[in-house]
């Protein structure tokens, strides 16, 4: 790709991303007004919040380098933080694949096989929704989501596939990549020896990231209001709950409105804050956690060429 296409690009992308956000912001002007005249935020609190987002981005990406090193493709911390923000924009745009596209264009740059970067894109996203819907499942198994039945049985059903998964997946995946090099008649990759003892790794990774992420929600909520959220499985649960319904959105770009709908839903129902304060809670932390993310990504949209590794060959094939 020229570079002239890729410049145009990028800034087409950050004009939608923008565009996404200002937007949301104007549909909930009103409620955001109506309680932000008292808010009067720990500024403290809120960069504890921030520092366990990105404690759980973190995480992710140091799972994300080892699938990456299993199936010989490894990359630098550098690197690999850079595909990691600069792919995650692609959430932005409806329809799910446009990240893992990005990651995969993103690898190829820096020296690594595209077919890994995908590939380990595609493991990393199904574990970490299996892990959220665990993480789901532990914090609401008390009478938290009693009145959320679909949501409890949905994500106990996740726990156990889980489980199944943890035990056959590494099997599965060698049987579908065979399959597939048959089906489509193309010379068979060489498949990466992923043991149970990896996938389980990977998984209490995420774990962990969810976490983060959901002590993180609940330090900004006490931050921003001075009253409820705080380190509690409350704040975990309904965190975790409304980020997967959202991302259950296909066609929702960064599950946007959907997650709000549902956070706020659960906030209220849940009595947990008042209609006021979980319509303010909801916008400011989509705005909170979106900047979080696309700032970094943003940050190196402009240079996403630079430091291209010495092209390496691969178990693919030369990865430029």
């Amino acid at each position: 790709m020229r570079a002239e296409v890729r410049t145009a690009l990028r800034i087409a992308i950050a004009i939608a991303i923008a565009a996404v956000v200002v937007r949301f912001v104007a549909q909930q002007w009103d409620a955001i007004r109506i309680s932000a005249g008292a808010l009067h935020p720990s500024w403290p609190g809120l960069l504890g919040a921030s520092a366990c987002v990105f404690a759980g981005y973190a995480v992710l990406i140091a799972s994300w380098r080892i699938v990456l090193r299993i199936w010989c493709s490894p990359l630098s911390r550098t690197d690999a933080a850079r595909i990691w923000f600069v792919s995650s924009l692609g959430k932005y745009v409806p329809g799910k694949i446009w990240s893992i596209a990005a990651m995969a264009v993103l690898a190829k740059e820096a020296g690594a096989s595209p077919v890994a970067a995908t590939g380990s894109a595609i493991i990393m996203q199904l574990v970490n929704l299996a892990a959220g819907f665990a993480v789901v499942a532990l914090a609401g198994a008390g009478d938290l989501l009693a009145a959320y039945p679909l949501i409890r049985a949905g994500a106990w059903v996740t726990v156990a596939l889980t489980v199944v998964g943890l035990l056959i997946g590494p099997a599965v995946l060698s049987w579908s990549l065979l399959a597939a090099s048959r089906v489509l008649r193309q010379p068979t990759p060489q498949i990466p020896t992923i043991t149970r003892t990896t996938v389980a790794l990977i998984f209490g990774a995420n774990v962990v990231a969810w976490i983060a992420y959901g002590v993180g929600f609940g330090i900004f909520w006490r931050a921003l209001l001075g009253h409820g959220g705080g380190i509690s499985l409350a704040a975990l649960a309904v965190y975790t709950s409304s980020y997967l319904l959202g991302f259950l959105a296909l066609v929702v770009p960064g599950g946007l409105g959907v997650r709000e709908t549902a956070l706020t839903g659960l906030l209220i129902s849940l009595r947990l804050a008042t209609p006021a304060d979980a319509a303010l809670l909801a916008a400011a932390s989509r705005i909170w956690l979106t900047v979080l993310e696309i700032i970094p990504g943003l940050a190196f949209l402009p240079g996403s060429s630079w430091r291209r590794r010495t092209p390496i060959s691969t178990p693919d094939g030369p990865a430029a």
